[in-house]
């Protein structure tokens, strides 16, 4: 049932009203992490990098990547010259997908060397973490620069993060071999040799004004840790250039670990333990971020009072409260979701009737799209509507219980009790500030359109 089949509202026999809520700020607890991993083809899921330092509604984010990089497969050798070997570099590539946040604020960028080894068999949560220690080199850039082609010896690449490592570092790689015992000769014998990279954003220093969020693709051809050496043979020199993938025919590991640091921020003084005149403000942010707790007491009254009615439309309203000045960088969830707990069954569950008419999500059916809504004297500010038509009525008819639901901007949305999954919005990207049940100019609401019966 859609806002475009509704009847004239006439005040007589179709009606149009709206219902308070109750607002609540929450958390998502650290079960509730997506896990980040390989789909069904076996690429990689983009991983994000960076940090974002300077929001004051929802305080700091944080973003490393930790991934193995192989040579193709195994055994593998440089050419059997191995005194002849003379390097020029060694650069870890990034193949970049997207920036969310400041593109002109500089990021500053090490990679060390992993000590903890990295599962290819595990899909990590977002606050995984593994322990560190070898310094190999940094980067400080704009991450506006990713947006463009870089020039190398004969050919170009485009969209891609490099960073130059330490010669002392490429140096012991020509060193290696593949003789028996010798890191090239197998797998586990160049894990135990390299156990892979931590690709971590500084947050002080060069690092402290940095207010983004890169997102990389691991499975990429250009991401690679790359060496340019020189060979001689015969008397000539060769320039030459070895890769080592993430893909690869051995399969290589990877975490994305994503932490939010929300102290000090405007959105720490609004969480905590539900209450029952709720939150006047909403802060939502994309997972690993936060949650509302929706209470609509006023259905029950509602109900009482007008007994059996047809609803044509039911829809909760939530309006941006944006900060000033607003961030033009930070930018709104591009979807918010709506689902609820069952106190009975114990169980997440999903509106089916209402976001899932054709057994799979569905936002143009359930809604919770961004939209622009002009402002009087003002700039355009964000609005979402959640459709819960069919839900609503079978309260009112069905005597369905009028639980709290759970709005929300999830990167993954998972239910095992349906073995369902889908995908909404883009890992870490997205955060708003929404009128919340008791806030005195953008409240949020339930409008019921219905007729009696």
């Amino acid at each position: 049932m859609g806002a475009d089949l509704l009847p004239q509202v006439d005040r007589v026999s179709t009606f149009d009203t709206l219902l308070p809520v109750v607002t609540d700020n929450l958390l998502l607890a650290d079960s509730a992490l997506p896990l980040i991993g390989k789909d069904y083809y076996g690429k990689a899921a983009e991983h994000l990098l960076g940090s974002i330092n300077n929001d004051p509604l929802f305080g700091k984010t944080t973003a490393a990547i930790f991934l193995e990089l192989k040579p193709p497969s195994f055994k593998f050798y440089f050419e059997n010259v191995p005194d002849s070997l003379t390097l020029d570099s060694v650069v870890l590539c990034l193949k970049w997908n997207r920036t969310w946040g400041d593109t002109m604020s500089a990021q500053s960028i090490d990679v060390f060397t992993v000590d903890d080894p990295i599962r290819r068999d595990t899909n990590y949560s977002t606050n995984a973490q593994f322990a560190y220690s070898r310094k190999l080199g940094s980067r400080t850039f704009a991450p506006r620069i990713l947006d463009d082609s870089i020039p190398l010896a004969g050919f170009k690449v485009v969209n891609q993060l490099r960073i130059r490592l330490s010669d002392a570092f490429g140096r012991q790689l020509l060193a290696q071999d593949s003789a028996e015992g010798r890191p090239f000769a197998s797998d586990s014998l160049f894990r135990a040799f390299l156990k892979g990279f931590a690709v971590v954003p500084q947050t002080t220093g060069a690092g402290a004004t940095a207010n983004a969020l890169m997102g990389f693709a691991l499975s990429d051809t250009n991401t690679s840790l790359s060496l340019y050496y020189r060979c001689v043979k015969n008397g000539k020199t060769d320039t030459l250039s070895r890769k080592f993938p993430f893909d690869n025919t051995i399969l290589c590991g990877s975490a994305n670990r994503v932490v939010r640091d929300r102290k000090g921020s405007e959105m720490e003084r609004f969480t905590g333990p539900a209450t029952s005149s709720g939150d006047s403000l909403v802060y939502i942010q994309v997972t690993p971020g936060s949650y509302a707790q929706v209470a609509i007491p006023a259905l029950n009254a509602f109900k009482a009072a007008k007994g059996n009615v047809l609803v044509h439309l039911a829809e909760l309203v939530a309006s941006e409260v944006p900060e000033t000045p607003r961030a033009p960088f930070l930018t709104p969830p591009g979807l918010l979701y709506a689902d609820f707990y069952d106190t009975t069954a114990k169980v997440r569950l999903p509106f089916g009737a209402d976001g899932f008419p054709t057994g799979t999500y569905d936002p143009s059916f359930l809604g919770g799209q961004m939209r622009m809504t002009p402002a009087s004297g003002g700039s355009p500010y964000t609005t979402y509507g959640i459709y819960l038509t069919r839900h609503i009525q079978s309260v009112i008819t069905r005597n369905l219980p009028n639980l709290p639901l759970t709005l929300y901007a999830p990167y993954l949305v998972s239910y095992s009790n349906l073995n369902l999954a889908f995908g909404v919005n883009r890992l870490a990207e997205g955060r708003v500030r929404l009128g919340g049940g008791n806030h005195s100019k953008r409240p949020m609401r339930l409008r019921l359109v219905y007729t009696k019966i």
